[in-house]
């Protein structure tokens, strides 16, 4: 269970020598390539192939350093951010709209139906159809999970819960009713970069009452405010 709000926040002592290494590794991979580009015209065939190799190593570290630099400073970033969402009394959240997933997965749903099509026209052969008809099948279940789940929405007032569905009202419950809340990434167990959080709500049966889509600043937001209320939470998004 995560019943800290703040036991997240990323270490980046590992992260910090890490990227010392590389970057005395790539000094070093970098005055070598500077002696040997400065006697480039007596070096062998050999040492020829030595500074392309050289070149290509020191290319692979400044990336490595830039990358590993770069997505520090989004995690800070983003733990500035989250530091400065604050919880009022009531509020709304509504789903994470998936755009971006939506048309991915609508593209891939077409080249699966113009693979289904070619391998009925061209008469490819039985594999060719089969495998379509299961992408189709597969992108299309998808795709209807995520059209259904951005139109959900929930009215927040203290301890109560309005869940609405295209803004109308489907349910509520309080606070006392709900036991356990999980957090995780659309990838489910394996949090990938480009997940987006889903959260999960069980009440005192077990049963799940809810799954919705939600954006990063609302994840915040649905955590601190469970958090608030004592209520257990595994989140596994930020892990």
């Amino acid at each position: 269970m995560n019943n800290d709000f703040n036991s997240n926040i990323p270490d980046f002592s590992t992260r910090k020598k890490v990227l010392k290494i590389i970057l005395f590794l790539l000094i070093i991979s970098l005055a070598i390539l500077v002696v040997q580009l400065f006697f480039k015209e007596s070096l062998s065939f050999t040492q020829g192939n030595l500074v392309i190799i050289n070149s290509f190593v020191a290319f692979i570290l400044l990336f490595l350093y830039i990358v590993l630099i770069a997505d520090m400073y989004v995690s800070i970033k983003r733990i500035k951010e989250r530091e400065k969402v604050e919880l009022p009394n009531e509020f709304r959240v509504d789903a994470f709209k998936q755009t971006y997933f939506l048309i991915s997965d609508t593209v891939i749903l077409i080249i699966f139906i113009f693979i289904l099509v070619l391998s009925v026209v061209l008469k490819i052969g039985i594999f060719g159809i089969i495998f379509s008809l299961f992408g189709i099948g597969i992108f299309s279940y998808f795709l209807s999970i995520m059209i259904k789940s951005r139109k959900y929405s929930l009215e927040v007032q203290n301890r109560n819960i309005k869940v609405l569905y295209k803004n109308q009202e489907i349910g509520t419950f309080e606070i006392k009713d709900i036991v356990f809340v999980a957090f995780f990434g659309s990838g489910k167990q394996k949090v990938k970069i480009g997940d987006y959080p889903i959260m999960e709500i069980y009440n005192s049966k077990g049963k799940k009452v809810l799954r919705i889509p939600l954006s990063l600043k609302n994840y915040w937001l649905m955590k601190k405010y469970f958090l608030k209320y004592r209520v257990n939470v595994n989140d596994i998004y930020v892990e």
